[in-house]
């Protein structure tokens, strides 16, 4: 073999292994390329399930606060109708318009704790319930005070069953303080 037929063989050879080092590099860039796509596709779709979770999340526990303040707003308003009726009985006043805002008091704590189920946890409507039971057992013992006037058996169940709906109150707001945390809760999580 000759020089000029051996260069001939060292440069087929050469442009040869060019192109299938520019093909196998090519298809190595091509994977790296397919494989980094996937894991950006895979880290955006991850991201994005997250921040929709948070995002729900966010959601219930924002629907949760609102339903648990207008139960305890409409716990307030019943409270101080009892207060407000208490007071006018012994004075000798005219009830029926007390007794009509009391019976409406009361179906506003049923309004606000028939929808608790929905929102969750169990425990917090497990509490709204006991909260609605005391008030309504409430309302019966001042039912049954009024007429009487201020004799202590009366008196003595009315003011038993006024601390059990306050009790029950306070159990349901230790409920949902522990679903929703406090704001000293929310500053540590920062």
């Amino acid at each position: 073999m000759d020089e000029g037929k051996a260069a001939l063989y060292a440069a087929i050879i050469g442009f040869a292994a060019a192109i299938i080092g520019a093909a196998v590099d090519g298809w190595a860039s091509w994977r790296a390329a397919r494989h980094s796509a996937d894991a950006a596709v895979r880290a955006a779709v991850e991201q994005t399930e997250g921040q929709a979770k948070n995002e729900h999340a966010h959601w219930i526990r924002q629907e949760r606060l609102h339903a648990y303040r207008v139960v305890l707003q409409s716990c307030t308003d019943f409270m101080t109708a009892i207060q407000r009726f208490e007071t006018h009985v012994p004075a000798g006043r005219n009830t029926d318009d007390l007794h009509q805002h009391l019976e409406q008091c009361l179906r506003d704590v049923e309004l606000a704790t028939s929808s608790l189920h929905l929102l969750g946890p169990p425990s917090v409507h497990t509490a709204a319930l006991r909260l609605l039971a005391e008030a309504d057992s409430t309302v019966d013992a001042l039912r049954e005070w009024a007429p009487l006037g201020s004799t202590t058996e009366a008196a003595n169940d009315l003011r038993c069953r006024k601390a059990l709906a306050t009790q029950a109150a306070l159990a349901f707001t230790d409920e949902c303080r522990a679903v929703v945390g406090t704001a000293d809760d929310l500053s540590h999580e920062r």
